[in-house]
């Protein structure tokens, strides 16, 4: 970690840092996303930014915050998840110079779940983001799916991306219970193989 936090400074490349344990996660809109670490002195920082973390003891890779992380949480309510299909996956991330920086995939952290529904972007189909955690060379990066390819050593993964697709952002939203709103479950709920009719129209 960067002991700039630890004094109120920018962070700084070049500065000292503590080796810390990483343990939580902080989700919070419109603020980059932010962790809770230990030091070897068994005293708390909480609320680190991700640029102030590093994962080596000096030197590394200069990138600016939204290179890391190109976009903010969408909801104060976060799961935390290691995928075992992406577990310690190499990845290319693509940065935002058209280059790639190769790391190893850590967590996915998913917004959601938040009393902001129906104003926020946390359960919204085009507007969700999922930010994937990357231990880069020296950098950790938190970024969305259409920044990153990954790898496997197997055979599934090996037809590479050519060029750039003309793929969209799938925007859609279903629900099942509201395309069935015209069928109705039987009175007796207590019933184990209940069945389904069909609720009498109005006229058009």
């Amino acid at each position: 970690m960067d002991n700039g936090f630890r004094y109120d400074e920018p962070p700084n490349i070049k500065r000292e840092r503590s080796c810390v344990e990483v343990f939580g996660v902080v989700s919070i809109p419109e603020r980059c996303l932010m962790f809770m670490c230990m030091d070897e002195q068994g005293a708390l920082a909480t609320r680190v930014p991700i640029h102030y973390l590093h994962t080596e003891p000096e030197g590394g890779d200069d990138y600016p915050l939204d290179w890391l992380e190109l976009w903010n949480p969408t909801s104060y309510y976060a799961s935390v998840t290691v995928f075992d299909y992406l577990k310690n996956r190499a990845v290319d991330i693509m940065l935002k110079n058209k280059t790639r920086h190769r790391g190893k995939y850590m967590f996915t952290i998913d917004n959601c779940l938040g009393p902001q529904y129906s104003a926020g972007y946390g359960e919204m189909a085009a507007g969700h983001k999922q930010l994937h955690v990357i231990q880069g060379c020296s950098r950790i990066f938190a970024q969305p799916a259409n920044r990153i390819l990954f790898f496997d050593g197997g055979s599934f993964i090996g037809d590479p991306l050519k060029g750039k697709p003309d793929w969209e952002v799938f925007s859609q939203e279903f629900s099942c219970e509201q395309t069935a709103c015209r069928w109705v479950s039987e009175v007796n709920e207590e019933a184990y193989f209940y069945e389904f009719k069909e609720k009498d129209q109005p006229p058009a």
